[in-house]
């Protein structure tokens, strides 16, 4: 490694072992209101100038510009060490608690009279517009519900179709095996598994193989969690259309929502993406969402309902509820604001990196982590450590799973150092090391983290 991001990554790595003590475990520590004055000071991580200021000195030689530098310094938790797990869950920004601080002082002044005198109603709606620009819809098109995660979406949108046949892969996430098959329960629905291959890919034309007219779901996770493996959407897309006319392809993209483009409006209006903000997002839990087409609200009837669900949940009506034709209608309770004010300062942290527009950043942020896989695989290959897929970064998410034999051992020996991966199993001990990129990270930091995996084996 290049000794300027050799003496950035030592500086990260000691910035990790600073202490740090949980607000909130001082506050419940607290046995006076002084206590709980003096513990609820606000802090996302201790103070870190000393990576940020040497990576700003060695920036020329690292071959990093004023753009890159001015977003990184907007995630002080990315310097805490080297984080390379963005897969599994996202650091975020200081703007994503900012917005949060702002919703509870809100809270504080208002009381009740948030609903009004606050933003609340206005954060609901500019959720809708944020998270339908992130996808590539429109409200004119489409709508947003939120749901506290995505799980919860898919089993919504699932609840609405009586039987016929879903197909899915192997691969999905472990949320889509139990939904698909709980739905197969409820209503006597046929399920096809497409198997995946060793490698942990799944063929184009083997998913549309499996398509046929008595397809009534085509459901898929974008990128595939124990490979990265990416699916060819638009092909899935423009098949399922061709084979089975009324299905839905249902997509899961919470492994590359921010990083990874989708546009609904071009793939058509039988596609509802789920997904949610704690991964490449940042916005931790509490913030799912899904985008579905306005042809295809007035078509599904929900199973599920609460007060919020009715289409003016403030006339108090009794009796059955009376559903609107908009995203309303998959609503439930009382909506989950603290997550969608969460993911709005992430999403408005993530625009700011392409001028303010949302669909250029994440654009940004595939050519960034495109490029940290390519850094990643390179970094593997130099080392004598295989890689799961012999695929470009073209087809992979912003991760890539290096192989281990003993996957603890080393991930715990990684996160001693101050190195956050994670490890998926495949037998026994054995198994991937998953390594991911960010839209804030640098190359250099990759190859540290290639390196001590080397080390650690």
């Amino acid at each position: 490694m290049d000794p300027a991001a050799r003496d950035v990554v030592n500086a990260q790595l000691a910035a990790f072992a600073h202490p740090w003590h949980a607000t909130l475990d001082r506050l419940l520590a607290a046995r006076t209101p002084y206590e709980i004055r003096g513990a609820a000071v606000p802090s996302l991580v201790p103070e870190a100038t000393s990576p940020a200021r040497r990576r700003r000195q060695r920036a020329r030689k690292l071959g990093l510009d004023e753009a890159d530098l001015d977003f990184r310094d907007c995630f002080p938790g990315l310097d805490l060490g080297i984080y390379a797990c963005s897969h599994s869950m996202g650091v975020p920004s200081v703007a994503g608690p900012a917005a949060v601080a702002d919703h509870l002082a809100q809270l504080g002044r208002h009381g009740i009279g948030t609903w009004d005198e606050g933003q609340w109603v206005r954060v609901m709606d500019q959720y809708r517009e944020r998270v339908a620009a992130l996808v590539g819809g429109h409200l004119d098109h489409g709508d947003v519900t939120w749901f506290p995660n995505a799980s919860d979406a898919l089993s919504a949108v699932l609840e609405c179709i009586d039987g016929g046949t879903l197909v899915y892969t192997r691969g999905h996430f472990t949320t889509g095996h139990y939904v698909h098959h709980q739905w197969s329960q409820n209503t006597g629905g046929t399920l096809v598994e497409v198997p995946t291959d060793e490698d942990g890919a799944v063929p184009t034309g083997r998913l549309v193989d499996a398509l046929h007219p008595g397809v009534r779901v085509l459901s898929i996770s974008h990128a595939l969690f124990e490979s990265g493996w990416l699916q060819d959407l638009p092909a899935l897309s423009a098949a399922l259309r061709e084979r089975a006319p009324g299905a839905i392809l249902l997509l899961d993209a919470y492994q590359t929502a921010g990083t990874v483009p989708i546009d609904v409006a071009a793939l058509g209006d039988h596609v509802v993406v789920v997904a949610a903000g704690h991964k490449q997002l940042r916005s931790g839990t509490g913030a799912g969402f899904m985008y579905m087409s306005r042809r295809l609200l007035a078509q599904l009837i929900p199973r599920r309902t609460g007060w919020w669900n009715h289409r003016d949940p403030f006339a108090f009506e009794k009796g059955a509820v009376v559903r609107a034709d908009d995203g309303t209608r998959f609503r439930t309770g009382t909506p989950t604001v603290m997550g969608m004010a969460m993911l709005l300062g992430e999403l408005a942290t993530l625009a700011a990196s392409a001028g303010g527009d949302l669909g250029a950043a994440v654009r940004r942020a595939r050519r960034v982590t495109q490029g940290l896989v390519d850094t990643a695989l390179l970094a593997a290959s130099s080392h004598g450590l295989r890689v799961r897929g012999d695929w470009p970064s073209a087809r992979r998410a912003a991760f890539v799973c290096v192989e281990v034999d003993d996957g603890p051992r080393v991930n715990e020996a990684l996160a001693r150092q101050g190195i956050r991966a994670d490890f998926r199993p495949s037998e026994g001990r054995a198994g991937w090391m998953r390594v991911s990129g960010n839209a804030a990270a640098f190359p250099y930091e990759i190859e540290a983290v290639i390196e001590a995996i080397a080390r650690a084996r």
